[in-house]
């Protein structure tokens, strides 16, 4: 594994042996807010030893030593073929729980995540301890399936916010034609259910923002022009 990070007289530098010397995310911000330009390795997950004394867990679970030490290396190839693995055992253990086969988890043949956790933190680290510093995308997409998935808290909210705001439009639409909108008519025109337009409009919301937006057509249901617009702004909650 190469060497690097070093100071003059060699070695790591001494802002990296710190930081190594007591790893605390406290300690590491503490150095860095001290210190904004300077380079600080941050590998402490890994090395041949660690490999040696983990290799009969990495064998149970499938995990071939060979390739956790290409990885330690950095090597890309190595980092995005055990990212690739550690998925298809996440899908393998998904399928399990939810055929019902949780017993398999109880035997021990389901990776565990604190297995996982230290190929991550390791794959992380050799990255670091290289300099290569390059994140293949398969292991972006484990650590973010790690993290919560694609369809994050924060993502279903933007979505529902869009939706809503469609159904804004189109209700203001329907409005200014002289139709009134339901939530059932809504929900079909947006592939949803009624219920969920429903909990976009808490607390009388839909007739109020329907009425507003209704303004922004004619009675065709055609946009009028952008300075009628820009005197009635919408007011979304």
């Amino acid at each position: 594994m190469a060497d690097f990070g070093t100071d003059e007289g060699g070695g790591f530098n001494a802002i990296s042996r710190s930081y190594k010397n007591d790893p605390t995310i406290e300690h590491y911000v503490k150095l860095r807010r001290e210190n904004p330009d300077a380079e600080i390795e941050v590998s402490v997950v890994g090395g041949m030893d660690q490999l040696m004394f983990m290799e009969p867990e990495l064998r149970k679970f499938g995990f071939d030593p060979q390739m956790v030490a290409g990885v330690l290396d950095a090597d890309p190839e190595a980092i995005s073929a055990l990212s690739l693995q550690i998925l298809e055992r996440t899908i393998e253990a998904r399928d399990l729980a939810r055929s019902g086969q949780t017993h398999l988890t109880r035997r021990g043949l389901v990776v565990p995540d604190k297995l996982i956790n230290w190929l991550i933190a390791c794959m992380l680290d050799s990255l670091s301890w290289t300099d290569e510093l390059y994140i293949p995308r398969d292991l972006i997409v484990l650590i973010r399936e790690r993290l919560g998935g694609s369809n994050l808290e924060y993502e279903q909210a933007s979505a529902a916010h869009q939706k809503r705001w469609s159904a804004i439009i189109v209700g203001g639409q329907l409005k200014a034609r002289g139709i009134e909108p339901s939530f059932r008519m809504l929900a079909k025109i947006l592939k949803v259910s009624p219920t969920t337009v429903m909990r976009w409009f808490p607390d009388g919301e839909f007739e109020e923002e329907i009425a507003r937006v209704s303004t922004w057509f004619d009675e065709n249901g055609q946009m009028r022009s952008l300075s009628d617009i820009t005197r009635r702004p919408l007011q979304t909650k």
